[in-house]
């Protein structure tokens, strides 16, 4: 059993692949495989992973998909190839500190922990120039604790799987949508959710790119996949016996996870998508939280983007004109 596995979906990146790699057979911690899978790429980077394979046949095992599969496949399949004791993720245009796991696995054993967070730098990609701008989600103020212990989890954790380090045991009946967008989202709260003892390291160890047409800028139909995984985050929370004592917080994070989507409506090409995706969102909250207007943690939020934000016309209107 090794000490870390860290699974790495690759499509399609043959611009950024050495820096991710580098960054990883540079780690630190030796006793690490890195579990690359291949989905189908139509650029050089299955190229690049045979001369990295060749180079480092301790450490990287590189699996071929014979069609493209798609990122929460991929994800899936390297957790059950994975035999590591504890499993992180990397999206293969992003790269880490080469100190980052030995960090994160050496927090993890000795405080006992199910699931490890660090912070991370946010890289911006503008014609060929990496700028770093600041990060919507600093942690600050958590020592070891637990979703039912400190429900802010919910708001001060970003939701996506990269800067974190997961107990296996703690993936058992954990995967990831398969067929929907925004998986990364159900499966860091199912996480944060069934976690017995979560820790944080607060140097930043991780570096996301944010780069222009990528997956997670595009804006178009699958948008709305955001309400089925905010559909199953809320079934997830409901289904602990703690949920009533940290509701407010799962409100204010839907609110503002759902708000965050139909301001991006102003990037929807298609016009009938954009305001007919503003109605479902307003259905969704009235259901389920009735009384959504007077949630305190949301209420906390500038005045005008919630002056927008809680009216549907002025939303509609909003990303007619920006």
């Amino acid at each position: 059993m090794k000490k870390v596995s860290v699974i790495v979906p690759v499509y399609n990146t043959e611009k950024y692949l050495r820096r991710c790699l580098d960054s990883l057979v540079n780690q630190t911690l030796e006793d690490i495989e890195i579990i690359i899978i291949e989905d189908k790429s139509p650029d050089n980077s299955n190229k690049i992973l045979d001369e990295y394979k060749e180079k480092y046949k301790d450490k990287i095992k590189v699996f071929l998909n014979k069609t493209n599969k798609g990122i929460g496949y991929n994800r899936n399949f390297g957790i059950k190839k994975a035999t590591g004791e504890y499993i992180a993720f990397v999206d293969s245009d992003d790269w880490v500190d080469e100190t980052m796991y030995e960090k994160m696995y050496n927090k993890a054993i000795k405080d006992n922990l199910d699931l490890v967070l660090c912070n991370f730098h946010k890289m911006l990609e503008e014609n060929e120039n990496l700028n770093e701008i600041e990060p919507e989600f600093i942690i600050t103020n958590f020592k070891n604790t637990s979703l039912k212990k400190h429900a802010d989890l919910l708001l001060e954790v970003n939701l996506a799987p990269w800067n974190k380090l997961y107990k296996k045991e703690l993936l058992i009946d954990n995967n990831f949508p398969e067929d929907l967008k925004y998986e990364d989202a159900i499966f860091v709260v199912k996480a944060l959710a069934r976690a017995n003892k979560i820790g944080v390291i607060y140097e930043k160890l991780n570096y996301y790119l944010v780069r222009d047409k990528s997956e997670t800028t595009v804006m178009d139909k699958r948008v709305y996949d955001i309400l089925k995984i905010t559909q199953m985050i809320i079934e997830e929370l409901k289904s602990h016996d703690y949920y009533k004592d940290i509701k407010k917080y799962a409100e204010a994070m839907t609110i503002r996870n759902l708000f965050r989507y139909t301001l991006q409506q102003k990037y929807q090409k298609d016009k009938k998508i954009a305001n007919d995706f503003i109605d479902k969102v307003f259905h969704y909250l009235n259901t389920e939280f009735p009384n959504w207007r007077e949630n305190k943690i949301w209420k906390k939020r500038n005045f005008i983007k919630r002056f927008i934000e809680k009216n549907k016309l002025l939303t509609k209107i909003y990303c007619r004109l920006f």
